[in-house]
């Protein structure tokens, strides 16, 4: 079975709302053992919509749109699917008792105008897919196309509506129409502080007589790995020979993300970790508290931006900062300790950096970044310089930290990130 996603929405274009919906559909047909053949952006137009679908027709006999269901102007999605296949639209008698309560909850009681109304309106012969969190449903339009029968599947774009629509009312209706010899397994793992390039080469010549594919995404932290093959035995023969050729530095198969694995090896042993911030302005502690679950063993941090602030929130001497400065690795290491102490924590992460563009010296460029991570009495402190601009270097030195400590609460002993 081939899928095409089209994306529709002239601010995807213009970037100012970024495409999250496109890369959930790939994670979670990857889970499915599908894949995405093209992905689409089209803008809010009947002219930009019709050549998106047919374009994603001559690549897939699966379409997948999401956006342009809603009440507003630009929300042209439905009208343009039913002329682009040529089918008639009417009113749901169901929807339309939807859209109406949906409405008057929300307005005191007021009926819903008509351009409201649209949200009941169908395809003849299409399906409706539920929507439990917005007014605008679903649908489902299976129809001969070029010859060949087409599935049709058309979503509203907020994601908050339109992942829990994915997952209950999409996947398992792909899943049933993929044939068996369609099934395509796919296993995916981190590799910490490791490039794209250098992964490549190591597998791609340990794996060339197996029946896989190898893809690679580069991330600040490292690089995750998938492999796809029709066979899943092999699959999981390939990962695992691969794991044990890169070592350590491998996550399992399946962990892709670096502060789940965190939190979980602070939880097997019970211990909680802070945070001390300069340069990265609470981007750390913002990046754990992303994920749901970690209070219990994230107890907070501090953004400690000022000379004045390192010294009376965390204790660093004001001797040690007027011999060595800020940016500095004795700064790093007091900032880790007295976190610890002070915030009564197991673990700590300490950052302090010239992220630019100003406040560079001669002897300490923009990019110059001191990180601490400390785990109960051992500590690692390194420094680094990041090229690159001001959010560059913000996000490097988030993510160096982070892998940091996560090297060293899985081994002991973190080993060079660069």
């Amino acid at each position: 079975m081939s899928i095409a996603i089209i994306s529709t929405g002239t601010e995807l274009l213009k970037g100012s709302v970024l495409n999250t919906n496109a890369g959930f559909i790939g994670r979670r047909l990857g889970t499915a053992g599908l894949r995405a053949a093209l992905a689409i952006t089209a803008g809010d137009s009947p002219r930009e919509l019709f050549n998106a679908l047919a374009d994603a027709l001559k690549a897939a006999d699966t379409i997948i749109v999401t956006g342009g269901l809603g009440p507003t102007r630009d929300d042209l999605t439905l009208a343009a699917v039913a002329r682009f296949f040529g089918c008639e639209l009417h009113s749901d008698p169901r929807l339309r008792e939807k859209v109406e309560q949906f409405w008057s909850v929300r307005h005191s009681g007021a009926p819903a105008p008509k351009s409201v109304l649209r949200q009941a309106l169908i395809p003849t012969g299409a399906t409706i897919i539920d929507n439990p969190n917005g007014s605008a449903s679903g649908i489902r339009l299976d129809i001969t196309y070029a010859g060949r029968l087409r599935h049709i599947f058309l979503l509203p774009g907020p994601p908050r509506e339109f992942e829990p629509m994915f997952e209950a009312g999409v996947l398992p209706q792909l899943k049933m129409l993929l044939q068996p010899e369609e099934h395509e397994y796919t296993a995916g793992f981190l590799v910490l502080g490791c490039g794209e390039y250098s992964l490549q080469v190591k597998l791609e010549k340990l794996l060339k007589t197996f029946p896989v594919t190898l893809a690679y995404c580069a991330r600040p932290e490292g690089t995750r790995v998938f492999l796809s093959g029709a066979e899943e035995a092999a699959v999981n023969e390939a990962v695992r020979l691969a794991r044990s050729a890169i070592g350590e530095a491998a996550f399992p198969p399946g962990e892709l993300e670096l502060i789940p694995a965190i939190v979980r090896e602070l939880e097997r042993r019970n211990w909680t970790l802070v945070t001390a911030e300069s340069c990265t302005g609470g981007r750390i502690a913002g990046a754990i508290t992303d994920y749901a679950g970690v209070s219990a063993v994230f107890k907070g941090g501090a953004v400690v931006y000022s000379n004045e602030l390192k010294h009376r929130l965390l204790g660093v001497p004001e001797e040690l900062l007027a011999a060595h400065g800020a940016v500095s690795a004795e700064c790093a290491q007091a900032m880790i300790d007295g976190a610890c102490l002070r915030m009564e924590a197991d673990c700590s992460i300490a950052v302090t950096g010239i992220a630019g563009p100003g406040g560079a010296t001669e002897t300490k460029p923009v990019g110059l970044v001191s990180i601490g991570v400390r785990v109960r009495e051992q500590s690692e402190v390194r420094e680094y310089y990041f090229p690159g601009d001001r959010r560059t270097v913000r996000e490097r030195t988030a993510a160096t930290a982070l892998s940091l400590l996560c090297k060293l609460l899985r081994t002991g002993k973190p080993e060079e990130i660069r």
